[in-house]
This record gives structure tokens, C-alpha cells and sequence, in this order.
């Protein structure tokens, strides 16, 4: 399935070249991408974020990690990501018993997974994964779902609306999480509403450390 998609994404590449920006971003080096503007703090201090979601080169890069699952973009970005959880949870680790934590991926809809055909936060955790080689972190992928259909975020006007939005449409697995440090894994926080929830969901079903990274806030 995976060799298709490569083989696909070559015959999409010659009918349709991409942009010039989005090539760009591909050719940037790790030092070129860590220059690119840091996130601005997030008012809950467990969840934390690498870049500035609102700048033309993160967003785009986002964007390609988001809906086109770009390896190239993905595996540069995570690799940042990575780097920058290591020194955020190095304390923790050391003086909090933060230890073996599972990274668990934000879960999309059916309906999004159905459209896009993967999630990007899955692919994230799977990179981060792949990078650590099971010195730090453990991967769940089917430890948190979401159960129930909401519109998305974005659309909705206030933060009463976003909690309300996303109250009760997330399930964790008890025996997958009891008594397990997570981090979750988003692309983007916006305003930290679905990190609130899922670590809410988490630790009703016996989590005992929860805290949330993304590539962008």
C-alpha cells in the first residue's frame, strides 16, 4: 500500500508540478526550519507547541503534512518535534517519574479518515516512533477514538461553542492507558480546546500524567 502511494505521488508530481513554495519548504535544512518563528506560550502550561501556526511557511507546511501527507515536509517537522519534547520532558522524566511515556495521536473521524485516507497525527506519532527506536516513548494508536461526529473547530465562533462541540466525543481504552504517563500528539493547537478534552477522556480511564505536544500553535 505504501509502495502505491509513493508510485502514485510520482505520476501526481509529473501531471500536476507542485508549487514552487511547497518545494521550497521540502529543500529547507533542519537549522532553515528551527529559524522559523517559535509559538507563542499556551495559556495551559501542559501543552506546548514547536512554531507559530500563523506564519506563511509553518502553515503551508502544516498544510502538506495535513492533507496531502508530504513525507518529506513530515519528516523534517517531526524531527524538530522531536528534538524540542525530549528537552521539554527531560525534567520530568528526571524529578517528576514522567517515565516511559505513550505518545497517543489526536484520533480524526471516519469521515476524515475516509476522505483523506490517513491521519496526520498518527503519522506524526509513527515518525516520532520511528526516530526514537523505543528509547523514550512507546506508540498507541488505538488507545483514544473518536466516537462521534463534530463540525470542525475552526468553524465555531466562541469557546463555549468549541467545549460544547467536543464534550463526550472522545473514548479511551482503560486497559491500554491505566496508570501510563501520555503525550499527546496534534498537529496544530488552536485553542487547546481538543487537548482539554482528550486529557480529560484520558484520565477517566486512568491515565496518570497526561500533557500534549504539536508542530504549531
Amino acid at each position: 500500500m505504501k509502495k502505491l502511494k509513493e508510485v502514485l505521488d510520482k505520476v501526481l508530481s509529473l501531471i500536476l508540478p507542485k508549487e514552487k513554495f511547497v518545494e521550497k519548504i521540502e529543500k529547507m535544512d533542519i537549522d532553515e526550519a528551527n529559524n522559523l518563528p517559535g509559538a507563542n506560550e499556551i495559556k495551559d502550561e501542559q501543552f506546548k507547541a514547536v512554531f507559530q501556526y500563523k506564519n506563511k511557511t509553518v502553515r503551508q507546511a502544516i498544510w502538506e503534512i495535513k492533507y496531502r501527507g508530504n513525507r518529506e515536509i513530515l519528516k523534517k517537522f517531526t524531527k524538530i518535534l522531536y528534538e524540542f519534547m525530549l528537552e521539554e520532558i527531560s525534567d520530568k522524566m528526571a524529578f517528576e517519574n514522567f517515565r516511559n511515556p505513550l505518545l497517543i495521536p489526536i484520533p480524526v473521524s471516519r469521515n476524515s479518515l475516509r476522505e483523506r485516507g490517513f491521519n496526520q497525527c498518527e503519522l506524526i506519532v509513527r515518525e516520532l516512533a520511528q526516530i526514537d527506536n523505543g528509547i523514550n516513548f512507546e506508540i498507541e494508536t488505538k488507545a483514544l477514538k473518536k466516537i462521534r461526529e463534530t463540525p470542525h473547530q475552526s468553524k465555531l465562533k466562541n469557546r463555549a461553542l468549541r467545549l460544547k462541540n467536543l464534550k463526550g466525543c472522545f473514548s479511551a481504552d482503560t486497559d491500554k492507558v491505566k496508570n501510563r504517563c501520555v503525550i499527546i500528539i496534534d498537529d496544530v493547537i488552536t485553542t487547546s480546546t481538543t487537548m482539554n478534552e482528550v486529557s480529560k477522556t484520558l484520565r477517566k480511564a486512568g491515565a496518570r500524567k497526561v500533557i500534549g505536544f504539536a508542530i504549531a500553535h
